[in-house]
């Protein structure tokens, strides 16, 4: 049997057709069952029924007679009996009976492929009738695992995936299909679906076989899958690991030489520039960019290859060792051999700005001074000439005669730089800060007075009115002369920056010296693409113009073996002639202002930047250092703060002690004084007991009567005693709370001085004096005291003496004897107890007072221990905080510091564009 009928033998047995093999053409009339039904009756012996049977069964299904169908397909017993039984399997599917052919079609063991398939494909639909799904992704995925060539079984399986938004497995199938059959299709259907996003999930090293698979079948569509990989890559956590990945992969493809890239030069170009825009850690990046740059420079195009070259040479410039050699190498001579480079005035602006944008975002301060720096280095209206010389050379006196007026005097003390303006003013920038000179006067002075506080990097920028600065829009600055002092040395590097063009002044007697020389070559070195021109004064001693012309063209071919394109102007500041003045104007215009003199745009903003990112560097070191600084400080307050509390806890407690000492002892001298005056003042009462004394009341008068003398003598001798000495007792208080304001008003001044304003106020509250004055009012002008009983306890003795009165009253011959006894009675009677009584009741307020006195000192000092309290806490907060932030600071220093670096291998690659133009 052909394999061309064994194909048409299959179809006939999925498609349930194999009955068509027993029809002929001249039987086309006559009903299959018919036919079939003929060749049973004529079978013979070489004839085989089971297969009649098979063909009969395909016709009933085919009519949907299943019971009939079954029935025939029951009775296969030759090699058609697997086909049969999958035949009735599908009659009971058919009717709805889903177990029965479920447990049938498991049942059915063969060894035909395309029997199994088609028991799985079957199964499948069965299990997605019933809702199934689990099963049904079960058995579709066995299905494409035995036999992913059957028909349809993978379309399927995809269709099944995608409907259910099982995207892993649909990204599965396409996966293996893609790498299995290299059809182009399903690298499509992968794309796709990294397109729509259902990948994100998935780690980069899934696709990396399925892209070498690409990479053998189609390079532009391996193009296009990448870049969908890598834009859906972008916004994921694992983008730098993707990145990392592909390009591990992308060695393992082996690219003829001048295969043309469409897309992956400028997904490079563009990934390159969003790394290094500070977003990322350099720990990140430090592993993976070896590779990157190095795949990025065989595969980018002439596009592209100044960015890739420049990348290479500046990483490996900042990270040495990192990129093989033999890379470096052939970066530096595709460099070397790129036939135009782009201007880098533009991008440097952009980085420039990058970099302002970082440091405001981060709240770092550029400050005043550095902001006009980097203004004056920027901006390009003007062209700026730098004047130096060695002290004595008649420097300053050629700036005058510049300017048309002394402005300087014989040598100025630090740079300064004249710009035109339409009125005057002075600023001096420093380190310390910004200082603005009202007058002229001012600035003379400050500029031509010896000042060793200086440190280098003081400039003065004065701007006024001047026709020869406007007419030429030219800008000079004036530097102090080179003596040897490393101070005006410093200010020269540091003020030439600033500078387009350096024009030195050299004396006609003793020109360029062996120290200029060195001088002039370290800022050359430093600032390679600076102009430097010569002044040749003080020429007034050379008397003849060919000693003039002789001595210039010796002087230029000298300095021109350092500097070739320098030029000389013999000249002398002591003539003020209008020739010499031309001449100097037409050397000026032709060497300071020409066109290609003023090209240095671009190197002048890359020092600009450069000064920005030593300058974020530095300011690092400065936060770290003020952090530190502050944390002492603010423990240096801490101390000297709780030093207080403790000193002013000392003093409450200590000024408790002595007040209420004080107040006790005047209270117990006034009890001391009632102890002593009370007895005798009743015991005069006896007085009042006489004969005709009614001796029947006798004792209740009396009684009256002491309470009466009680009373009028509290009020005439101790109430007043007693007010005088506690107006006394408050003024000595007072005293010592006055003290004590003293001490905190000295110690808040020592502490705002030490804070730098005046935070503390310690007031104590005096309305407590005020209280206490009110209180000794009122306690000591009490008129009333409650009566005591004093002789009417009823003691024995009383009640006998009493009883003896009555009896012994109505006899007047014993009144005599009577009031005797009881003079005797009233003097003998032991009167403590009603001096204790007394003291009691009568000092009882003066006890709650005593009782309220450390509440009251407490709220004298209230008010400062809440401010000390106050100021503890927010010191202690400051010292948490700082401490805090010092610690983010050295635990997580790539923060910082990485992007500063990713400005830096930007800055650099624009210093390599730059200086190869």
């Amino acid at each position: 049997m052909t394999v061309e009928v064994k194909v048409k033998v299959k179809e006939q047995f999925i498609k349930k057709q194999f009955y068509k093999s027993y029809l002929n053409e001249n039987e086309n009339n006559n009903h299959p069952i018919a036919v079939l039904a003929d060749l049973y009756r004529e079978q013979n012996d070489d004839m085989d029924l089971s297969s009649i049977r098979f063909a009969q069964g395909e016709v009933y299904f085919e009519n949907k007679d299943f019971e009939s169908a079954v029935f025939k397909w029951e009775k296969v017993g030759n090699q058609l009996s697997d086909w049969a039984k999958k035949n009735i399997a599908d009659s009971y599917y058919e009717i709805g009976s889903y177990e029965t052919a479920e447990k049938l079609y498991k049942e059915v063991k063969t060894d035909s492929s395309t029997l199994t398939s088609e028991i799985f494909l079957n199964l499948f639909s069965l299990y997605i009738d019933v809702s199934k799904y689990e099963e049904a992704d079960r058995i579709i995925k066995e299905a494409v695992k035995y036999n992913p060539d059957y028909p349809n079984v993978t379309r399927i399986a995809r269709n099944f995936y995608e409907k259910h938004h099982d995207w892993n497995s649909a990204v599965a199938l396409a996966s293996d299909e893609s790498i299995r059959t290299e059809d182009l299709k399903w690298f499509i259907v992968l794309r796709e679906y990294i397109i729509n996003g259902v990948t994100n999930e998935m780690a980069p090293s899934y696709f990396v076989q399925p892209l070498l698979s690409l990479a053998k079948v189609d390079l532009e569509h391996f193009e296009l899958m990448v870049e969908a990989l890598w834009n859906s890559y972008r916004v994921q956590s694992v983008y730098v690991n993707w990145l990392q990945t592909f390009n591990d992969m992308l060695f393992q493809i082996n690219v003829e030489t001048g295969v043309k890239w469409n897309r992956l030069p400028s997904i490079y170009s563009m990934t390159y520039e969003e790394l290094v825009e500070g977003d990322y850690f350099v720990a990140q990046l430090e592993e993976m960019m070896p590779s990157f740059l190095t795949n990025w420079l065989r595969i980018t195009d002439i596009k592209g290859a100044v960015l890739a070259t420049t990348a290479t040479l500046a990483w490996d410039r900042l990270f040495p060792g990192r990129i093989d050699y033999q890379i470096v190498a052939d970066a530096e001579r595709a460099f070397e051999q790129l036939m135009k480079t782009p201007d880098c005035f533009e991008i440097g602006k952009e980085l420039f700005e990058n970099i302002l944008q970082w440091s405001a975002l981060n709240e770092i301060e550029v400050g005043d001074r550095f902001e006009w720096w980097t203004s004056k280095l920027t901006q390009f209206e003007n062209t700026t000439m730098l004047v130096a010389g060695t002290s004595g050379n008649g420097k300053s006196s050629f700036v005058n005669s510049l300017l048309g007026e002394k402005m300087m005097g014989s040598s100025t003390s630090m740079p300064v730089l004249f710009e035109q303006d339409s009125e005057s003013n002075i600023i001096v920038f420093s380190k310390e800060g910004n200082t603005q000179l009202p007058e002229f006067a001012d600035f003379y002075d400050l500029t031509t007075v010896e000042n060793n506080l200086l440190k280098g990097d003081e400039l003065v920028y004065y701007k006024l009115p001047n026709s020869f600065l406007e007419k030429h829009r030219l800008s000079i600055i004036d530097t102090p002369g080179i003596d040897g002092n490393q101070v005006n040395t410093k200010a020269l590097l540091q003020s030439v920056k600033l500078a387009d063009r350096l024009v030195y002044v050299l004396n006609a007697t003793a020109p360029y010296t062996e120290n200029e020389r060195s001088l002039l070559v370290k800022i050359q070195k430093e600032l390679p693409t600076l102009p430097i021109h010569f002044i040749l004064n003080k020429m007034d001693s050379i008397y003849s113009k060919e000693e003039i012309d002789r001595v210039r063209a010796e002087i230029q071919a000298k300095v021109r073996l350092d500097f070739p394109s320098a030029q000389v102007l013999p000249y002398s500041s002591i003539y003020s002639n209008q020739d010499q003045f031309k001449d100097l104007e037409l050397f000026i215009e032709n060497n300071v202002l020409s066109t290609e003199a003023n090209s240095k745009q671009t190197e002048k903003l890359l020092l600009a930047i450069r000064k920005l990112i030593n300058f974020l560097l530095e300011k690092r070191v400065e936060n770290e250092d003020e952090l530190r600084a502050n944390v002492e400080w603010n423990e240096v307050l801490d101390d000297k703060l709780n030093g207080l509390l403790h000193s002013l806890k000392d003093k409450e407690m200590e000024h408790l002690n002595t007040i209420k000492s004080s107040y006790r002892e005047l209270k117990d001298e006034l009890k001391y004084d009632l102890k002593l005056s009370i007895p005798g003042l009743l015991k005069e009462c006896k007085e009042l007991i006489k004969e005709d004394s009614d001796f029947g009341t006798i004792l209740e008068t009396l009684n009256e009567e002491m309470n009466l003398r009680i009373g009028e003598y509290v009020r005439e001798n101790t109430l007043p005693k007693l007010n005088e000495a506690l107006q006394n007792w408050i003024k000595e208080s007072g005293i010592l709370l006055e003290g004590t304001q003293s001490y905190l008003t000295e110690m808040s001044d020592s502490l705002n001085d030490y804070i730098g304003n005046e935070y503390l106020n310690l007031e104590c509250d005096f309305k407590v004096l005020d209280d206490w004055r009110r209180d000794a009012d009122r306690m000591t002008s009490m008129t009333q005291l409650d009566d005591m009983n004093i002789l009417l306890n009823s003691s024995p003795s009383q009640f006998i003496l009493k009883s003896s009165g009555i009896l012994l009253g109505l006899l007047p011959q014993n009144k005599s004897k009577l009031v005797a006894q009881y003079q005797k009675y009233v003097d003998n009677v032991n009167y403590d107890d009603v001096t204790s009584e007394l003291s009691m009741k009568f000092f009882l307020q003066f006890e709650m007072f005593e009782k309220t006195l450390p509440r009251d000192l407490s709220m004298f000092l209230h008010a400062p221990f809440e401010q000390i309290h106050e100021l503890v806490d927010e010191t202690r907060v400051a010292i948490v905080n700082y401490n805090q932030t010092l610690e983010d600071m050295k635990s997580n220093p790539s923060v910082y510091f990485d992007p500063i670096t990713f400005f830096t291998v930007r800055l650099r690659q624009l210093e390599f564009l730059t200086l190869r133009k």
